[in-house]
């Protein structure tokens, strides 16, 4: 049993099979007909050597060919790993050192970064593959190779099984590091068990999934649930909030999944009225936290009769969920096939009302195998059977769980992970900067934003925004890179040399 054998039952059963599976810009196709390509670049895999748990790398914007590629490696036990696109080739070529990626698929839209990274990368790769109108020198157009292997099923030598591993999603690490989350078959069965109880999908529903696909919540938390039930996948290739409400309103869109900023910018959207929303049955809003100003107008002007927070990671995807208006600020309750606690210092479950504070942990079928090439966090992170957050919670007297703080600085931007100790060591190679802290600050736009603080070398030769900015690029992401600066006599440390941020964030709070 493994998640490939979901794209071949899709195709088989009378109800589905010629149903529209995904639509994305002017393509769709139906599942009968969108297993014959998953079995056509599985079969091009295949010929191309490439053995059980070797890596496939994708850098895509949401589209059908990240599909096909996804269930592909699936059908043959290959590991797929999604590629964040804001990533600079610096970043990426870690990635492909650290697990040795055979093969690699991408958007023409990133050709001269992929172009880079191949330069950089340690290893060559057995198949380059490019989707798009401009196709570079070093890749072969996607559609051509596809085109060159059979539609029948693949004759998998070893098929996988639910316990093998299908991704490596990466997620930043706290010393600057990315940590690649190995999520096996089982992971993406009890994850989707879980969102489709929870946001009540079946055959019927039809999803718009404008999240990346890189991003748990794009993959796991909408697209498989709506897969796995027969529904109707519709893929938006870039963010865009008046579309995304024109593909609500023109093909009744039923399950939608967001970040709170998503949501925002599809409220402040002019005319927002003009639109029907009225085919909405679920949404799903996480990522970053949500003011009772966003739930409250989300109610009130789209008239969703089922609004979901969640909370999860990549290690795990969505634990808890929180549906009751009246718990607002909660990070919910565990959801049905999930187990979770708030356990404190001593590894005792926190008494419900009293107040205590503990971490946030979960175990269970849905829980990560462990970080790829890295022991000592796996070990950290998996303690005794249970999948520690690092999020610091109380629980009230009715099981609902409130986060109060993280162990770790992490700072969420828009819905995306940014750990504060990668953006200062690249930081503190600027010639201007003697020491640095980053902490997350409030942002009306995009939930948190890096605030840096930053003690100077010469106070007369200040270091500004906009030359912090030109600095980093190429070196981190955009959503990385700090968007206010403050200048400090000191960074306040302890004796061990560690940043007090906790201080840092109560001083500069506002």
């Amino acid at each position: 049993m493994n998640v490939g054998n979901w794209a071949v039952k899709r195709a088989l059963f009378p109800l589905t099979m010629d149903k529209t599976a995904f639509i994305s810009g002017e393509k769709s196709c139906t599942y009968e007909e969108f297993n014959r390509r998953v079995n056509r670049a599985a079969n091009g895999l295949l010929a191309a050597g490439l053995e059980k748990e070797d890596r496939v790398a994708g850098m895509f914007f949401n589209c059908v060919e990240f599909m096909e590629v996804y269930f592909a490696c699936a059908k043959l036990g290959l590991i797929f790993i999604p590629l964040n696109f804001r990533l600079t080739p610096a970043e990426l070529k870690g990635i492909f050192d650290d697990t040795e990626t055979r093969a690699l698929f991408f958007h023409s839209e990133f050709a001269a970064a992929m172009g880079e990274l191949i330069e950089l990368c340690a290893k060559p790769l057995e198949v380059v593959a490019c989707v798009g109108d401009t196709i570079p020198d070093f890749a072969c157009d996607y559609e051509e190779w596809s085109a060159g292997f059979g539609e029948e099923e693949p004759a998998v030598p070893e098929p996988p099984d639910i316990e093998d591993p299908q991704l490596i999603m990466y997620t930043s690490g706290t010393t600057g590091r990315a940590k690649g989350a190995v999520l096996p078959h089982r992971k993406t069965f009890w994850n989707t068990f879980n969102d489709a109880l929870e946001l009540l999908f079946d055959n019927d529903a039809v999803s718009l999934v404008a999240i990346p696909l890189f991003h748990s919540g794009g993959l796991n938390i909408i697209t498989m649930p709506t897969f796995y039930t027969g529904g109707t996948i519709i893929l938006q290739k870039f963010w865009n909030p008046e579309e995304a409400l024109r593909i609500i309103s023109g093909h009744k869109v039923t399950h939608f999944g967001a970040v709170p900023t998503m949501l925002q910018m599809m409220l402040d959207v002019p005319d927002f009225d003009k639109y029907d929303l009225s085919s909405l049955k679920g949404v799903g809003i996480g990522g970053a936290p949500a003011s009772r100003e966003l739930l409250d107008r989300i109610v009130d002007q789209m008239k969703v009769p089922l609004l979901i927070q969640v909370f999860g990671c990549t290690e795990t995807s969505i634990v808890l969920s929180c549906s009751n208006m009246e718990k607002i600020g909660s990070a919910g309750i565990p959801m049905f096939h999930s187990e979770v606690k708030v356990l404190n210092e001593d590894g005792e479950e926190v008494v419900p009302g009293s107040g205590e504070v503990g971490e946030i942990c979960s175990r269970g079928p849905y829980v990560m195998l462990g970080y790829w090439n890295m022991p000592e966090e796996t070990a950290e992170a998996m303690k005794d059977g249970w999948f520690h957050y690092g999020d610091l919670a109380t629980v009230d007297e009715d099981g609902y769980i409130y986060i109060v703080d993280r162990k770790k600085d992490m700072i969420i931007s828009g819905g995306e992970n940014v750990y504060p100790a990668e953006v200062e060591k690249v930081l503190m190679e600027h010639p201007k900067i003697k020491d640095i802290a980053v902490i997350g600050m409030p942002d009306e736009k995009w939930g948190e934003a890096g605030h840096a603080l930053i003690l100077l070398e010469n106070p007369d030769d200040p270091v500004t925004l906009e030359e912090i900015t030109s600095f980093c690029k190429g070196k981190l992401a955009r959503y990385k890179i700090p968007k206010q600066v403050t200048y400090t006599e000191a960074i306040p440390r302890t004796l061990t040399g560690k940043i007090l941020k906790k201080e840092l964030r109560r001083q500069y709070a506002v």
